[in-house]
C-alpha cells in the first residue's frame, strides 16, 4: 500500500516568508496586500479546499535593524501570527491551524493559557511550534544582552515543558460540573495547584482556562541539531525537518527512531515532514523558467542576509569565500550542519545562491506529474510523513495553482485525503 501524505501551509504573517522577493508580483494580478485580512482569508479556504492538515505560521520577534533587511523584506515586518488565527479559524471549519510561540518569552503560564484559549476557538485545532528563539536581536527586544547559550536553551525548554504538561493536566476531566441544581460549577477536590519550583520556573498554578478539546495543543518542533533532536525526541509529536537527499532524510529518520526509542515511544507516533516549495506548470520548461524567474529577482545581498539572521553569523565579518568549516552557529545550528554533512568544503557564497531558493535541478519544478512523482519518492525512500509547502510568488495564487493542478494528482493515486476524518488536528495527524 502506498504511503499516505500529510500537507500544511507554511507561512509568516509578513509580505514574504522564506523565499526572498515573494512579494514582488503583477500589480494587475494582486487581490489583496500580504496585511489584509481577505489576502489570509483566502489562502485558508484554499488549504481547506485541497484538504491539507493545518496552516501552519513561523514567528520570529526581530527585524528592521539591518538596512537589507528593511530593503526587501527579508522577514520584516512580521505581525502577530497568534491573533490571525483566532480570526481565520472561524472562516474555514476543517483546516487546522499551528503557531509558533517561544519558550524563551512567552512564561509558560501565558503561553498555555493561550493556547488553551485557542483549542477552545479552534475546537481542537490547534498545534504549538515549540521554539526557542535563535537571534540576539531578538532578545533586545525583551531588555536581555543576548540570548541564554544554545544547549541552555533546550535545558530551559526541558523544564518549560515540565511546567506547560502539569498546568495542562491540573483539571481532572470530570472537574467542571455545572451542577444547576445545587449551585456547583466545579469541584475543587479535582483542581490541582502546582507549587512548581525549578531552576528556571516558579508557577504555582493551577490553570485558569477549563480543559480544551484537545487538552494540549498538538505539539512541533523544527530544530535540527544534536540538541534539538533530543528535545524532539522527548516532546515532538511532529518535527518540521529539512535533509538534502534520500540519504539525509533516511539519516534524520533513522536518528529520530533511535532517541525516541530511548525516551520509550514508539516512533512512528512522531511524524516527520519535509519542508519544500514546489512549483508547477503544464510543462516542465515552463515551470523551470518561472522559477528562473523568481529567483533572478532575489538580490545576492538579500540572501546573505537571510542566511546570516538563520545561522546567528554576521557574515559582514566572514570570509564568505572560505569553506565554512567549523564555524559555530548560534542561530539555526543543524541546518548549517546539514550543508556540511552534503560537502564539507561548502562555502557561504555556495549556501546563499541557492539558500531556501531551491537549486537550478530542484526535482519539485515540474509538470504536475512529475512533482507528485517525486513527492511518492521520497516520503517512500527518504522516509518521513509529509511535506511543509511554503510559496514561491504570491501566496493566494501559488496555493490556488497547487490545489487546483498538484493535489488533485496526487488525490487520484490514493495517497492523499478526499475527505477530513476526525475532528481535531491530533486527529488529522494520527488517523
Amino acid at each position: 500500500m502506498a504511503k499516505k501524505i500529510h500537507l500544511t501551509g507554511f507561512m509568516l504573517f509578513a509580505p514574504a516568508p522564506h523565499m526572498i522577493m515573494s512579494w514582488v508580483y503583477p500589480r494587475e494580478k494582486i487581490k489583496y496586500q500580504w496585511y489584509e485580512i481577505e489576502y489570509w482569508e483566502h489562502i485558508a479556504k484554499t488549504l481547506e479546499r485541497g484538504k491539507f492538515d493545518m496552516f501552519f505560521f513561523a514567528d520570529g520577534w526581530a527585524g528592521g535593524t539591518s538596512p537589507i533587511g528593511v530593503r526587501y523584506a527579508i522577514q520584516f515586518p512580521n505581525h502577530d501570527p497568534v491573533s490571525l488565527v483566532a480570526y481565520l479559524a472561524a472562516t474555514v471549519k476543517k483546516l487546522a491551524f499551528a503557531v509558533t510561540m517561544s519558550t524563551t518569552f512567552y512564561a509558560p503560564y501565558m503561553l498555555t493559557r493561550k493556547l488553551s484559549t485557542l483549542d477552545h476557538i479552534t475546537k481542537g485545532r490547534i498545534g504549538w511550534n515549540i521554539v526557542s528563539s535563535i537571534g540576539a536581536a531578538e532578545a533586545h527586544n525583551f531588555g536581555m544582552d543576548s540570548l541564554p547559550p544554545h544547549d541552555e536553551r533546550y535545558d530551559r525548554a526541558d523544564e518549560y515543558m515540565e511546567v506547560c504538561y502539569k498546568l495542562w493536566d491540573s483539571w481532572d476531566d470530570d472537574a467542571m460540573m455545572m451542577d444547576m441544581e445545587r449551585g456547583i460549577f466545579a469541584d475543587p477536590d479535582k483542581i490541582h495547584p502546582l507549587n512548581f519550583k525549578g531552576k528556571w520556573y516558579k508557577v504555582e498554578g493551577p490553570m485558569t482556562v477549563i480543559p480544551s478539546p484537545q487538552r494540549r495543543p498538538y505539539l512541533f518542533q523544527a530544530r535540527s541539531s544534536d540538541r534539538g533532536r533530543e528535545f524532539a525526541a522527548r516532546h515532538s509529536e511532529c518535527i518540521f525537518a529539512s535533509a538534502i537527499g534520500v540519504a539525509g532524510m533516511r539519516e534524520f529518520c533513522e536518528d529520530i527512531a533511535a532517541r525516541a526509542d530511548r525516551y520509550g515511544r514508539n516512533p512512528k507516533d512522531i511524524k516527520i515532514i519535509w519542508g519544500a516549495q514546489p512549483l508547477v506548470a503544464p510543462s516542465e520548461s515552463d515551470a523551470r523558467a518561472k522559477m528562473h524567474e523568481i529567483r533572478a529577482r532575489i538580490p545576492f545581498e538579500a540572501s546573505l542576509a537571510l542566511m546570516g539572521g538563520h545561522f546567528g553569523i554576521d557574515l559582514s565579518k566572514v570570509d564568505i569565500d572560505k569553506p565554512v568549516g567549523d564555524i559555530d552557529a548560534p542561530g539555526t545550528k543543524g541546518m548549517l550542519d546539514s550543508y556540511r554533512k552534503a560537502n564539507p568544503n561548502v562555502t557561504f557564497r555556495e549556501i546563499a545562491k541557492t539558500y531556501l531558493s531551491g537549486s537550478d535541478d530542484n526535482p519539485m519544478v515540474g509538470t504536475p506529474k512529475q512533482v507528485a512523482d517525486c513527492m511518492q519518492y521520497l516520503v517512500e525512500e527518504g522516509g518521513g510523513d509529509g511535506f511543509q509547502i511554503t510559496p514561491a510568488f504570491y501566496a493566494p495564487d501559488y496555493f490556488d495553482e497547487l490545489t487546483d493542478q498538484l493535489v488533485p494528482v496526487i488525490r487520484r493515486r490514493g495517497v492523499l485525503r478526499t475527505e477530513y476524518e476526525g475532528r481535531t488536528l491530533r486527529d488529522y495527524m494520527t488517523l
